[in-house]
């Protein structure tokens, strides 16, 4: 099986323009946030992980010949197959992506505010590593 780059690459930008536009809306105090602001965040921070989530799993399909489970198997192959250390940190946002999509009754925009006001390195990480793995710069 074989590694398709230009999905690959797609994924990634794809994930880059989410994490900009969730820096962009957290920039601003909360207080100062528009409803529809706060429900955009949600939404990039969803389509964020379809993105790396898409990216991991053509991954481990095509590339390692590997099925996952779910998300979060198929990013701690990806560590166990030494492509990426940030499978933990990973897997957290998966879950803050899977309150989003099936417990929208419980959520706390607020808290969802301070999750994405803080840094994305290890996402950005991430991305690099698999940008490496696969020679995509």
């Amino acid at each position: 099986m074989v590694i398709n780059k230009a999905y690959l690459r797609s994924r990634i930008d794809e994930a880059r323009e989410c994490i900009k536009e969730i820096e962009r809306i957290v920039s601003k105090p909360y207080e100062n946030l528009t409803n529809d602001e706060k429900y955009s965040l949600r939404y990039q921070i969803i389509v964020l992980i379809e993105a790396i989530g898409s990216a991991c799993l053509h991954i481990t399909m095509e590339g390692l010949n590997y099925e996952p489970e779910s998300y979060r198997d198929c990013v701690r192959y990806l560590e166990k197959s030494g492509i990426t250390t940030q499978a933990e940190d990973i897997i957290k946002i998966i879950g803050l992506r899977n309150l989003l999509i099936h417990r929208y009754w419980v959520i706390d925009d607020r808290r969802i505010y301070e999750s994405a006001k803080k840094d994305f390195q290890r996402i950005k990480d991430f991305l690099r590593a698999v940008e490496s793995e696969y020679e995509l710069r």
